[in-house]
């Protein structure tokens, strides 16, 4: 197989954008009207909270003789704005269980690709350096066969 083809880094983000805005429970908590629904591919220092980025793909080869597989890793950002750090965090909990079960099913439509698995790499919420800000990451693995 040829190890030049186009690797499916915006197909697969316009899906996970697509998935995370039609979750509900994730939207139920960033909906800011019925056009921002709080899920973005970047933000500005002027963005209302809460909110979720998609950001940071990467992959790697995993070819075999006979097909092109990538791994492709995305990692979902969510933010939250609270100096209770009770409810904050719990919030953003919340957020990465919706985001979660949004992306973890399989049935992914991809122009060129199929994806054969959908795994969670890590999670974790911590204090961001800015006062009362949480954040969130969820990082999801996929498997991409190249058709």
């Amino acid at each position: 197989m040829s190890n030049y083809y186009a690797l499916p880094f915006f197909e697969l983000q316009k899906v996970i954008f697509q998935k995370l805005t039609a979750c509900e429970a994730l939207t139920n908590i960033t909906r800011k009207d019925e056009w921002d629904l709080g899920v973005y591919d970047a933000v500005d220092e002027n963005t209302p909270y809460p909110y979720v980025t998609i950001s940071e793909p990467y992959s790697s080869p995993f070819d075999t003789k006979t097909s092109n597989i990538e791994t492709v890793t995305f990692t979902m950002h969510a933010w939250w704005m609270d100096n209770d750090e009770y409810s904050g965090k719990r919030k953003v909990y919340e957020m990465l269980s919706a985001s979660q079960q949004a992306l973890m099913g399989r049935n992914y439509s991809i122009p060129g690709a199929n994806v054969l698995s959908v795994t969670r790499r890590d999670s974790h919420v911590f204090d961001d350096n800015s006062p009362g800000v949480k954040h969130g990451i969820l990082t999801i693995q996929y498997k991409v066969q190249i058709i």
